[in-house]
């Protein structure tokens, strides 16, 4: 009874405190970026709170490009890792707004059930908000609409077409699947889904598979399982037991990149060759996934949401200095690209690369660029400047 309260204590006042306060105690569980001191005066400041959990390589991967993406625009930005259970992270949220270091403006996801909390306590505490990743249910959107809506302090929001992502993702699968024998049952090409559960975009992705499913009449739906965290481990596990019910699977669906390397060293362990006699892929560009592009054990990755924070720095900065992107639009959504072996090499050119210093991020901005009449938050415009010779860099 004499230590183990005080040590409760240390440990809590220890998860609590901001990720770069924690850095030189744990620095491989934080992003590589520090709470910076308080911002001078008059300087926009903005906050991101990363709700992604530490096992998605994309946490880090995000991180990276906003803060590009902050020393371009001049933007104060504090980075959070936030935990996984949702209590602590609506805990962790109210000591943010309502800190000595207000921000201007909070970056958040919609992770674990928690998306209109989050705005509750944002509208409360006056901080203007920006969504990116994933955003509210159906249900959620049903009751309160969307941004400046019933909550006004909801500035706008940026995710990605889910539900498009896991159409385009069976498609594909089927596609690259064209030169296998067909197989059982009815000489179909059998299907197994790794899906996530109870966020968003995990919902939507399997949306988007279903309905490529009822279209598919070339291939058989044998079983979907969830893996709820994202750990390749769990994903290996559940694709070996897919394995003992289903030898004569051809093709593995994958709500998320690590699921689908689950998925390959699952099959590889079981003898079968990933991108010769089954196809799997996955969603979210993580740097691990493209190289298994590469090397063709994985048909493709979809993604592009890895640059939504970047993007959203963009416009808040943009509507900090007078001009509101609702102009155009308050609701964006991003179409994911499809990362293939024929194209894999021009993308790594860009995605391989983690400075992300050699991308202007002013140039994307109206107020920076009074002349430019519509935002362009396309692939094909950094690629633009990657190959101008003007590129820094």
């Amino acid at each position: 009874m004499s230590v183990a309260r005080p040590l409760f204590l240390v440990v809590v006042l220890f998860l609590w405190l901001p990720a770069g306060a924690r850095a030189q105690a744990l620095p491989q569980q934080v992003l590589p970026s520090p709470v910076s001191p308080p911002a001078a005066s008059g300087k926009m400041r903005v906050a991101f709170l990363n709700m992604l959990a530490p096992s998605n390589p994309m946490q880090r991967s995000i991180a990276e490009v906003m803060e590009a993406a902050a020393h371009d625009l001049g933007i104060q930005l504090d980075q959070y890792n936030a935990a996984y259970w949702p209590g602590e992270n609506l805990e962790l949220l109210r000591r943010l707004v309502n800190g000595s270091q207000k921000p201007n403006y909070l970056i958040i996801s919609m992770h674990r059930g928690i998306g209109v909390q989050i705005l509750e306590i944002a509208e409360q505490a006056h901080v203007p908000v920006f969504v990116i990743i994933t955003g509210l249910t159906p249900e959620e959107q049903t009751r309160f609409g969307g941004p400046r809506q019933h909550f006004k302090s909801w500035l706008g929001q940026m995710v990605p077409d889910d539900t498009a992502a896991g159409h385009r993702l069976a498609h594909l699968l089927r596609d690259a699947a064209h030169g296998l024998q067909p197989g059982p049952p009815e000489g179909r090409k059998g299907l197994v889904a790794l899906k996530g559960r109870s966020d968003d975009y995990a919902v939507k992705r399997s949306e988007g598979l279903n309905q490529a499913l009822a279209e598919l009449s070339d291939v058989e739906f044998l079983q979907g399982v969830y893996v709820i965290v994202w750990d390749p481990a769990m994903a290996q596990r559940r694709v070996s037991l897919l394995l003992r019910r289903y030898p004569e699977l051809q093709l593995v669906w994958a709500s998320n990149d690590v699921m689908a390397l689950g998925a390959v060293q699952a099959l590889e362990e079981a003898g079968r060759r990933p991108g010769v006699d089954v196809m799997v892929g996955g969603i979210g560009w993580t740097p691990q996934a493209l190289q298994a592009v590469r090397e063709g054990k994985l048909v493709t990755s979809l993604g592009g949401q890895l640059l939504q924070g970047a993007w959203a720095l963009v416009l808040l900065y943009d509507y900090h200095h007078g001009k509101d992107f609702a102009a155009e639009r308050l609701d964006w959504r991003t179409e994911m690209v499809a990362i293939t072996r024929g194209n894999v090499d021009e993308h790594l050119r860009l995605l391989g690369d983690p400075s992300w210093k050699k991308i202007d991020f002013r140039a994307f901005s109206k107020v920076a660029n009074p002349t430019l009449k519509h935002y362009d938050f396309s692939l094909q415009a950094l690629f633009k400047q990657l190959h101008s010779p003007a590129a820094p860099p």
